[in-house]
């Protein structure tokens, strides 16, 4: 799970219609939802409207932290008598099942909300980044396109529809820039978005391998073969489940693997100097150029990056398991936020 939340949580849009239910595929997949909620998350407690929403709002601030208890909350409010209710429920069942990583249950219960209230920020948001990562970029980028003539100032948008921008369009440079920039205008104090400094693929590939080589020598390892660069993560591996915003990938014998069940990438550790290990014959570094320039402002940032990508796959090639003292970019992934309420946007 990634570090920052960021936005209050979900606020009902007072226009939803009155008339708005759950039709029979949406009843079956929310059973289903339930199944997913073993009995000590199960805790029941009755609301007013008005407290519902209340109680909406406090699980979506959560919900990473406690995606069942989120998922069996939305679960008890599917059927509330006020319509806004049951969309605010729509929106946390679709955010607890992402967390959980059940996308396209995710993309069900969102495209409900939205096509039950087209003008939720909330809705179009959390059906945009299920659509992202499941691999539906296009579809994606329509949503964002929606949501930010609703919410402009949200800059985790913004941020977002520029990493899609770049998916349709990897081997241009200047892909999402604008769409980059306008996030990291929203939050120039703080510094979480940033334009993504762009490198050379041949001047990104040897700065690779020169780490590789000072890591050898620093730690007495070896890789055996030099890293191999490649802009993004393939599409057909993503809509499997695999993360787009993935910075590398272990292929090989090594049990640690690139592909483990964390959402935003394995993390692996430093290495005490004099550690004389080898990895597997046959073990291929990936690193994904676009997915680790994204997250940098600046070449020194990036350089540094990339070394700690290249510790990272040391160290699930050779399963040690340790800490990581490379500093690197902050791990910050728009698809992470939640937009503010929706009479906010």
């Amino acid at each position: 799970m990634p570090s920052h939340h960021s936005g209050p949580g979900y606020v009902a849009n007072p226009v939803a219609p009155d008339n708005y239910q759950l039709d029979k595929p949406l009843r079956d997949a929310a059973a289903r939802w339930l199944n997913l909620v073993p009995a000590e998350h199960r805790h029941h407690g009755g609301e007013s409207a008005k407290d519902a929403l209340e109680t909406l709002r406090e699980h979506t601030r959560s919900g990473p932290d406690h995606p069942l208890r989120a998922l069996w909350v939305a679960h008890r409010h599917l059927s509330d008598p006020a319509p806004a209710v049951r969309i605010a429920s729509l929106v946390l069942a679709s955010e607890a099942l992402w967390w959980l990583g059940y996308f396209e249950d995710a993309r069900t219960a969102a495209q409900a909300a939205v096509d039950a209230d087209p003008t939720s920020a909330q809705a179009l948001w959390r059906l945009a980044v299920a659509l992202y990562r499941q691999g539906r970029f296009e579809e994606a980028g329509e949503r964002l396109d929606d949501l930010l003539k609703l919410a402009d100032r949200f800059a985790p948008a913004w941020a977002l529809r520029g990493q899609v921008k770049v998916w349709l369009d990897p081997d241009n440079p200047g892909a999402g820039r604008t769409d980059f920039a306008a996030a990291a205008e929203l939050t120039s104090d703080s510094g979480t978005w940033v334009v993504p400094y762009r490198m050379a693929g041949a001047d990104f590939q040897a700065t690779a391998e020169a780490q590789v080589r000072v890591h050898d020598s620093e730690t007495g390892s070896s890789s055996g073969e030099p890293v191999d660069v490649v802009l993004l993560p393939d599409k057909s591996r993503v809509e499997k489940g695999v993360d787009p915003d993935r910075r590398w990938y272990l292929e090989g014998p090594s049990s640690g693997g690139g592909d483990s069940n964390s959402l935003f990438g394995g993390l692996g550790g430093d290495f005490a100097a004099g550690a004389r290990t080898r990895v597997p014959f046959g073990t291929r570094f990936v690193l994904y150029q676009r997915n680790i320039e994204n997250l940098c402002q600046d070449r020194a940032t990036l350089r540094e990056e990339i070394e700690k990508s290249v510790a990272e796959l040391y160290d699930a090639a050779l399963g040690q398991n340790a800490t990581i003292a490379i500093k690197g970019a902050p791990e910050q992934h728009a698809e992470g936020a939640n937009v503010p309420g929706d009479e906010n946007g």
